[in-house]
Order: C-alpha cells, then sequence, then structure tokens
C-alpha cells in the first residue's frame, strides 16, 4: 500500500481489524481515520506506535501469518485443504488470486506507510517533550527497516516508499535489493543510536521491566541478521558479541521458559494484541496448537522434513513439539504442530510473541566466525546451543571438521532451534543457495513442481495493473 494524505502535520490511526486497501491509491486510505494535533501530545503520538505493534500481532503481518506462510513454502509444515495454501504449499502461487501473499503485501505497505507518517509527523512537531520526540522517530524507522527486510526477503526487488507522498508512491518502480538493504541500514543504524538504552513503557521515556517497545538491543539484533545476509561478517560478528555480553539483562533460558511472557532470552517480543480476559495470548499458540484435524480448521502440521531433522534426545523435539491423535480413524492418526507457544487460548497473559531472541545472535556469531576462519570460536558458540538442547558438544566429537562442514552444521542448528520462528528456515535456505537442491525434492512430495523462479513470492497482479512501472517477478507472468 502506497497511499497516503497530502497533509504532512495531520496523521492517522488505524482501525484495528479492517483490510487493507491497494498499495496504489489516489487519496487517503479509507482504513485510515484523519486525526488532527496526535503530535501536539506526547500520549497520542506515542499511540500511533503503539498501534502500530497493535496491528503486527494480529492478521496478516502476525508472527504466525509469517511462520505459516514461509512454512509452508519451505519445508517446515505440510499444508492441507484450502486451495489457497495449496498453492503455497506446492511452490506455485498464483499472484491474481491469492489472499495469502497478496495481503502481506498490501498490510506490510500499510504499516510501512503508517511508520513514515509518525517519521514525519514527530520530526516537525515542536510541541512534543524531545526525549518522547527521539524514542519515537527512532522506532518509526525500526518498524520501517523491519518490514523492508521482510518484504525484500520474500519478493525480491520492491518499491521504496520513504515519505507520504502518494504523488511519488503511486509511479514507484521496484528498487534493487542491494539500495533496499542500503536502506534498512541507514535506518537501523539511526534507530540503534537514537533508540532508549532501556525498554520504555506507555510514556515513551521511564524504563519499563517488559521487553514489549524497541530498544538499541532490538535494532542491534536486526542489524546483526541483516549484515549476515548481506556478508558483512566482521559487523555482524561484532553486534552480536555486544547482545551476548550484555549478560546481565540477556542469557539463555531452559526451552520451557524462552517464549515466556519478559524471559530473559527475549530481546524483543510484541505486547498482548488484547486485554486479559479475551482468551488470546500469541497468535502462534492459537494458530498453531491443534485441537482437530488441520484440514478441518485451515490449519498446518510439522513435515516430515522437520520432524525426521533432529537427533536423538534433542530437548527441543521434546518441548516445542506437541501431538494430535485423530481418533476418528482407524488406524489412528497422528499430527505433529509446533508447540513453542503453550497457550492456544487462557485468561492468563504468560505469553507473547517473540521476535528477537538471544540464541540467534549465537547462531549469527557463530556462522560469521566460521565464515571469518574463526573456527574453533564458531563451535564453542554453537555449542552454546547445542548445550541447551541436551546435544553432544561438537567440540568433543568433531574437533577437527572443517569450514564447509561447520557451515552446514550451523545451518541445521538454525533449522531446529528457529524452526516456525519469523521465516528463519525459508530465507536461510535462500541465502546459502541450498534452497533449488532442497525444494526440488521437497516440492515433488507435495505434488509441486519446484522452479528456481518460486524463491520470490509473486507481486500481487492487481498492483501490477495499477503501476506501470512495477513489473512482475520472473516466473509468475
Amino acid at each position: 500500500m502506497r497511499a497516503n494524505f497530502a497533509c504532512k502535520s495531520i496523521i492517522l490511526f488505524f482501525i484495528m481489524g479492517t483490510g487493507c486497501s491497494k498499495f496504489v491509491e489516489v487519496g487517503p486510505p479509507k482504513h485510515l481515520v484523519v486525526t488532527d494535533n496526535v503530535y501536539s501530545r506526547n500520549d497520542s503520538a506515542t499511540a500511533v506506535l503503539l498501534g502500530i505493534y497493535a496491528k503486527m500481532g494480529i492478521g496478516n503481518t502476525s508472527p504466525y501469518r509469517i511462520a505459516f506462510l514461509s512454512g509452508l513454502g519451505g519445508d517446515e509444515l505440510t499444508g492441507y485443504a484450502k486451495a489457497q495454501m495449496l498453492q503455497v504449499y506446492t511452490n506455485a502461487i498464483d499472484p491474481a488470486t491469492n489472499d495469502y501473499c497478496n495481503s502481506f503485501w498490501d498490510a506490510a505497505y500499510t504499516i510501512i506507510y503508517i511508520a513514515n507518517a509518525a517519521y514525519e509527523g514527530c520530526s516537525q512537531s515542536t510541541a512534543l517533550d524531545p526525549d518522547v520526540r527521539k524514542q519515537l522517530m527512532a522506532e518509526a524507522l525500526f518498524i520501517r527497516a523491519y518490514w523492508y527486510f521482510y518484504l525484500v526477503n520474500f519478493y525480491g526487488d520492491v518499491p521504496l516508499a520513504l515519505t507520504t507522498d502518494y504523488k511519488k508512491n503511486q509511479v514507484l518502480s521496484r528498487t534493487p535489493t542491494d539500495k533496499v538493504y542500503d536502506q534498512i541500514i541507514a535506518d537501523l543504524t539511526t534507530a540503534q543510536s537514537n533508540l532508549n538504552a532501556s525498554y520504555v513503557g506507555q510514556n515513551s521515556i521511564s524504563p519499563n521491566n517488559e521487553r514489549l517497545r524497541p530498544n538499541k538491543a532490538t535494532a542491534a539484533a536486526l542489524l546483526a541478521r541483516v549484515y549476515l545476509y548481506r556478508g558483512d561478517y566482521t559487523q555482524a560478528e561484532a553486534l552480536a558479541t555486544t547482545l551476548i555480553n550484555a549478560s546481565g539483562i540477556y542469557a539463555l533460558v531452559e526451552p520451557d521458559q524462552v517464549f515466556l511472557k519478559n524471559s530473559k532470552e527475549v530481546i524483543w517480543q510484541l505486547m498482548p494484541t488484547t486485554s486479559n480476559g479475551t482468551s488470546f495470548n500469541t497468535p502462534e499458540g492459537s494458530g498453531f496448537i491443534l485441537n482437530t484435524r488441520p484440514d478441518l480448521e485451515e490449519k498446518s502440521a510439522i513435515s516430515p522434513q522437520l520432524m525426521n531433522s533432529f537427533e536423538e534426545g534433542d530437548l527441543r523435539k521434546a518441548n516445542w513439539i506437541a501431538r494430535y491423535r485423530d481418533e476418528t480413524v482407524l488406524p489412528y492418526k497422528d499430527y505433529y504442530y509446533p508447540f513453542k507457544y503453550k497457550v492456544k487460548s487462557g485468561e492468563e497473559q504468560t505469553e507473547c510473541s517473540v521476535l528477537f531472541r538471544l540464541a540467534e545472535q549465537y547462531l549469527i556469531r557463530a556462522e560469521c566466525r566460521a565464515h571469518l576462519g574463526k573456527l574453533s570460536e564458531a563451535i564453542e558458540d554453537l555449542d552454546v546451543i547445542r548445550k541447551r538442547a541436551g546435544l553432544p558438544l561438537l567440540a568433543n566429537t568433531h574437533q577437527d571438521i572443517g569450514q564447509e562442514d561447520l557451515l552446514n552444521a550451523i545451518l541445521k542448528e538454525r533449522q531446529n532451534e528457529l524452526f516456525t520462528e519469523q521465516a528463519h528456515r525459508w530465507f536461510d535456505l535462500k541465502r546459502t543457495g541450498t534452497v533449488d537442491s532442497i525444494m526440488r525434492t521437497v516440492t515433488n512430495a507435495k505434488g509441486g513442481s519446484w522452479k528456481k523462479e518460486m524463491q520470490r513470492w509473486p507481486l500481487p497482479a492487481s498492483e501490477i495493473v495499477i503501476d506501470p512501472n512495477l513489473k512482475q517477478n520472473e516466473g509468475y507472468n
């Protein structure tokens, strides 16, 4: 969505639960409500950012939806029933009809638009407390970087909308991936400098014990991931090290404690999108946990490839995967599902969606060190994760492992540690160049036929019609 308002000092709250308008519109999106003087008060300006986080926790941009779609398209999940789900599952997405991928595009650009508007509104305000203004502008840049990271990794080259000028936005062409990453890095670098070192609460200034607003560490965590993806291993290693060394704030915890609210392993998690008493904790718990056959609820189950990837005795398999047994058929049929989040419904808010956690930083640093030839140090980092999982240490069993084999071991550890979280596995397959070799076999087993072009999602066909400067991804014309 590249729609916007012409006004610079008038901004918006978006109504939760309404559909997204098209990426290109002439005039204000109908599902956004114009509100005067939003940035004349600290509380109303803060509410815009809090509204974005609420939006990120539900619907088409929720952590569940990202994990669900990437897991279906990759080798983590098995899809059932719905035709559009099976398009993603068999890597045969129709850009004209697939609401799953098209809605993600619309929703992601809606959030980017609001982040741009918030940045502009805060930057022009003379009424906000300077510290609040600084924090909110940094959060807006972080949010924009976060969503461009996902767009560029799902779609490839994407339009780079950095303002709320609809006359420019409605005719944007696709920006090369490298330039999108340059903008992501610039936004994150500024955000890291200006965000509060502590987690802040509702007033955007005072330190808070809950890890629900981005802070310096959150920006550093995403920046470390971005540098890893771009092959800047020295900077990625340095950033991961700063987070790992902050042991007073962050530490690995037992597997059954990782995804709890305010877990010490959490670098950033989303605030609850509904109040206690509404029987909802996280979209992952609500979406992944099975109470019936997955085809009856348009749900998924863990794929045979993922189930068979765990080593014997892996505590992650024991703690993070559960079984639903269908006893309406003989013999009984078992479906396994992600169980990192234990609460499908319940009044007490015990879990929050985790977007960044310390274990990823150990894996980032291990991979960087392996690429930089620091093999023994890379093994040490990998063994921290393996020890927590109850597995034999590589330092004891594979002391003479070479660089290539070590990188493969790190990729497998990422598969087992980060499964069904934030598209890690799907993006890992693409960035490491292993997607074609793995997905040929996997897609064939799904009943599809893999083509290398399928590693990128298609742009919504409706966007191609509206904007003459947009070109479709190869393989979808």
